[in-house]
């Protein structure tokens, strides 16, 4: 059941666009095989601040046909430490492009997503605020919420970008 129906929705307001890293990450891929459970597959990603000022978290975007349907694809956002990736959330429902937001909850910033097809019928953006472990799941249900107002941030996964930049892996 989807949570908002036709809410008005601001657009937030970007201050740039980020074009996907390109050379791929050893270390990024071992924790989405881990998290997909597959060896096949392809992904958009970008380093990203979310919490602390440096680049320690990777915002990835799965874009194959096994990760997406009629109301977006799958993103994963993973935490750095020590080298490896740790999983923060896993994201349905997501369209480029996911905004990172100025403004902050519980010291993190908060996402921006797009919310269209799968039943909505009038799109809108959704509000996804750090609530201390994690970023909600599910764009089109609560604790996420409708856009109010508009908010700044920083566009990641542009549609044309992230055309051009997936990142195919497959077993060797």
């Amino acid at each position: 059941m989807l949570l908002f129906a036709d809410p008005p929705s601001p657009h937030p307001r970007i201050l740039r666009s980020i074009v996907p890293e390109t050379k791929r990450d050893a270390q990024l891929e071992l924790a989405i095989r881990s998290e997909i459970g597959s060896d096949r597959f392809s992904y958009a990603y970008n380093p990203v601040s979310l919490h602390d000022g440096s680049a320690s978290e990777a915002l990835v975007y799965m874009r194959a046909p096994d990760y997406c349907g009629s109301g977006g694809c799958t993103a994963l956002i993973f935490t750095k430490h020590n080298g490896d990736y740790r999983l923060i959330t896993r994201l349905s429902l997501t369209r480029p492009p996911i905004v990172v937001s100025s403004h902050r909850t519980n010291g993190w910033k908060d996402l921006i997503i797009f919310v269209a097809g799968g039943g909505i019928r009038t799109g809108y953006y959704a509000v996804l605020s750090f609530d201390g472990k994690k970023y909600p799941e599910n764009p089109t249900t609560a604790p996420a919420t409708p856009l109010r107002a508009t908010v700044t941030g920083i566009a990641f996964f542009t549609e044309t970008d992230t055309a051009r930049s997936d990142i195919i892996v497959s077993p060797r």
